[in-house]
């Protein structure tokens, strides 16, 4: 655990949001292919609360009592998340890998979203929130894809005699990816609705979020909710001419990730 946790408070120190989010990946980097392995084998169900907490509480660390406890939530999370993805990389789960692994990784999520709205996180950490959503993205098309594997080859039964066989088919290959645009739309929810200076602001959050949002809803082919239309075409009127020159300033975001915003903001 030492890498992962060194990385983690000399980016809490630096204030470096990139670097925090490479803290939270569930792939390895290419330079230490073994580092998430090592690092779950370096715990156990019994202990690991115990030790991720004597890595995140130390004297040195300046985070609030609320900001380490939730680190320390989601780091036990994230190890559990882990081990579902090691276990399906070496085959020990026969049935079910990907929904226990997108499971897993959801509830990550939901404790790093918890982070932001309960303990008060910066919004300089935005890009651990980008890591971990695009990734629950990636592993609900995956869960999916195995349940429609399930479905074709009759291991499971629909349950379709009241809406159809095909009206029940399109509900239920997209079971996990239409469960991962929620959890994202809470995402893009806490940027939107931050009211901070714009030195502390999360909006420009939006511009990743807005992003993975749109190419979820087009690869479930589900009309784009009026809710979520009307802000994202109204935010990218907004913040774009007003915040965008600050934002640029504080924090500089791929540009691909700005005409993506802009392009997508611009759909009636």
């Amino acid at each position: 655990m030492d890498t992962i946790f060194q990385t983690f408070h000399q980016a809490q120190y630096q204030g470096s949001g990139p670097d925090l989010a490479t803290t939270i990946t569930p792939i390895a980097p290419p330079h230490d292919p073994t580092l998430l392995r090592r690092f779950h084998k370096s715990s156990n169900v019994f202990s690991i609360h115990k030790d991720i907490e004597s890595y995140i509480r130390i004297p040195q660390s300046h985070l609030s009592k609320a900001e380490s406890t939730a680190w320390i939530d989601i780091y036990v999370a994230y190890w559990k998340a882990i081990g579902e993805i090691l276990r399906a990389e070496t085959g020990h789960h026969r049935d079910d890998w990907a929904i226990k692994v997108y499971e897993a990784w959801k509830e990550v999520t939901n404790l790093l979203i918890r982070g932001y709205s309960h303990a008060g996180f910066g919004a300089w950490t935005m890009p651990c929130l980008y890591t971990v959503s695009k990734y629950l993205r990636v592993f609900a098309i995956k869960a999916d894809e195995e349940q429609a594997v399930k479905v074709g080859s009759g291991e499971v039964k629909m349950e379709s005699d009241a809406l159809g066989d095909d009206i029940m088919a399109g509900f239920e290959k997209n079971e996990r990816l239409e469960d991962a645009a929620r959890v994202i739309n809470r995402i893009f929810t806490l940027c939107i609705s931050d009211r901070a200076p714009i030195e502390e602001s999360r909006k420009f959050g939006l511009y990743y979020t807005t992003n993975l949002l749109f190419k979820t809803y087009f690869k479930v082919t589900l009309p784009i909710p009026k809710d979520f239309n009307r802000c994202s075409h109204c935010d990218s009127r907004t913040t774009l001419a007003q915040l965008d020159q600050p934002l640029q300033e504080l924090s500089p975001r791929p540009r691909s990730r700005e005409d993506g915003y802009a392009i997508n903001g611009a759909i009636p």
